[in-house]
């Protein structure tokens, strides 16, 4: 029983489009969003009150002529509140832009990114309240604070206060870069991993078609059989209720040699004897049973004898399997494979022949004669099925779409981790010139004092490398625990190896030694008289 409601957003059971997302995978994109906006309001914050000597006898000038505080907070907040209205413009114009790719992308279709419903443009006008405050209010609180006096004098000093604010936020935007920068790196791995650990069976060049399920079909299994084994480039074929990693769960009860079984429930997999050859299953003991249309022997895997207390898969063979009816001797282990998703443990299995659950079949093809092999087969189907759809698909296909979420999250990652890599460095770079020009008249001085260029540009370099390691000290251990509780939804997993911190740190130290050489270099470089001459 599955409540109406939760079916979109739960995957433990299909749904009719299998288009279930997971509330994870919504707030996981609410999280990166909200990221990206808490970086450009940083970077505003920063920018803003970096420039507040600029606008210091602006403001000492109001003063003078009667304006009051909240008047000129308001005045400030009016400024941010049309510049982040008008970047809300550009971006409603942008995502419906964007609308086709992504569409494309999450394979999912989008009627339109702006609705002019009404709780889209409630969910707007919030959403430019809180940017707005979030980004305008500390720069308009300083700025309507300085003193006229001091201010039009240009004495005014508000460094203390900023400096330490603008530290907090360098250091809180760049631990969120650092984040994203491991975790990126860490799906990209899992994802590897992935597609690279052997599943235990063969799945190249194998094409799964849905098989007719009434009887009058099912009747016709055998010969539909004789005329593609006569198909030059067909290897194989098989008969079953499912592939492997179909995802589909059909689990029982059952009684072992008389006695019930309350431990746990045993898989199901109905398939003929062709079974375990087309997807290559090893035999750890006994064989495959014969061809037969209903069960009278059973196949099980190593995990099911493991589960009933045998450890010497032969003591198992003879054993007397009943469930749901039906009766018979074990005569086959087959070597463990993962049967489901690797998010999951390998199931314990029993397979038997219970041709009226044949509802797919598999199909083995030579590789170098694939696609006239696929267009006689599918002219086979047409002739004897007129009435029914060929949807033949290659099966290692379908198994990708076993993790088409973590493909779709480890894209998303990527692109929103460059983005609010590259808004964080846009600030940067922009803090670092404010900063550099500021201290225009230090550098000169020292200069003339005979500093070198290098120490100079050491010197700039000095307090945003500082930074930059804090934000990693405290990105590493928050990244570490995010990404142990990402991997912990998987049964086969990578390990967390200490190279994406490393690449992390690396990488962003890097960029901002780039970044602040650049910048601090041309000013190290600027004649000392021209910046002194008027002093």
């Amino acid at each position: 029983m599955q409540a109406l409601k939760d079916i979109h957003f739960s995957k433990q059971y299909s749904n009719f489009g299998d288009t279930a997302v997971t509330l994870n995978d919504i707030y996981g994109l609410g999280l990166i969003a909200l990221f990206l906006i808490l970086s450009a309001c940083i970077n505003f914050i920063n920018l803003a009150t970096a420039q507040s000597v600029n606008r210091g006898k602006e403001v000492g000038i109001r003063k003078v002529m009667g304006a009051i505080r909240p008047q000129l907070v308001v005045q400030f907040l009016t400024e941010t509140i049309l510049i982040t209205a008008s970047s809300m413009v550009f971006a409603c114009i942008f995502s419906e832009l964007a609308l086709s790719p992504l569409s494309s992308f999450l394979k999912l279709p989008i009627s339109s990114a702006v609705s002019l419903n009404i709780e889209m443009v409630g969910f707007l006008l919030i959403l430019l309240i809180l940017v707005t405050i979030l980004a305008g209010f500390y720069p308009a609180l300083i700025l309507s604070g300085l003193n006229p006096v001091s201010a039009l004098k240009n004495r005014f000093r508000i460094q203390t206060g900023i400096i330490s604010c603008r530290t907090l936020l360098i250091v809180a935007q760049f631990s969120v870069t650092v984040i994203l920068i491991i975790g990126t790196l860490m799906v990209i791995r899992q994802m590897k991993y992935m597609r690279e650990k052997p599943l235990g069976f063969d799945k190249d060049h194998i094409i799964l078609v849905n098989f007719p399920g009434d009887s009058a079909s099912l009747s016709r299994q055998q010969l539909f059989r004789n005329k593609i084994s006569q198909v030059n480039g067909i290897k194989m074929l098989s008969f079953f209720a499912r592939p492997p990693l179909s995802g589909l769960m059909n689990t029982t009860n059952f009684y072992i040699d008389g006695r019930e079984n309350k431990d746990f429930e045993v898989r199901l997999s109905m398939s003929d004897e062709h079974y375990f050859d087309l997807f290559g299953l090893n035999f750890i003991s006994g064989k495959v049973y014969g061809k037969s249309d209903t069960a009278n022997a059973y196949v099980t895997n190593e995990t099911f004898i493991k589960k009933i207390g045998i450890s010497n898969p032969q003591l198992a063979l003879g054993k007397i399997i009943s469930q749901n009816g039906r009766t018979g001797p074990i005569v086959g282990i087959v070597k463990d494979f993962n049967d489901q998703s690797l998010k999951e443990q390998i199931s314990p299995m029993i397979f038997y022949q219970e041709k009226r659950q044949f509802y797919s079949m598999g199909i083995k093809l030579e590789q170098l004669q694939l696609e006239n092999a696929k267009k006689e087969v599918e002219a086979i189907w047409t002739s004897m099925f007129p009435n029914e759809i060929y949807n033949a698909k290659f099966i290692d296909d379908d198994i990708q779409r076993y993790y088409e979420s973590e493909r779709v999250t480890g894209m998303l990652l990527t692109t929103f981790g460059t983005l609010i890599m590259f808004i964080a460095f846009i600030g940067l770079f922009g803090l670092v010139s404010f900063i550099a020009a500021q201290r225009s008249r230090e550098v000169a001085i020292r200069k003339i004092l005979g500093a070198s260029n290098l120490e100079l540009v050491t010197m700039l370099n000095g307090s945003f490398i500082k930074l930059i390691l804090i934000a990693n000290v405290i990105a590493w251990p928050i990244a570490y625990l995010l990404i142990d509780k990402w991997l912990s939804s998987f049964a086969y997993r990578s390990s967390i190896g200490i190279w994406p911190f490393v690449f992390a740190m690396t990488a962003s130290l890097l960029i901002t030694l780039i970044i602040v050489t650049l910048r601090s270099y041309r000013v190290a470089n600027t004649n000392a008289v021209n910046v002194l001459r008027y002093e």
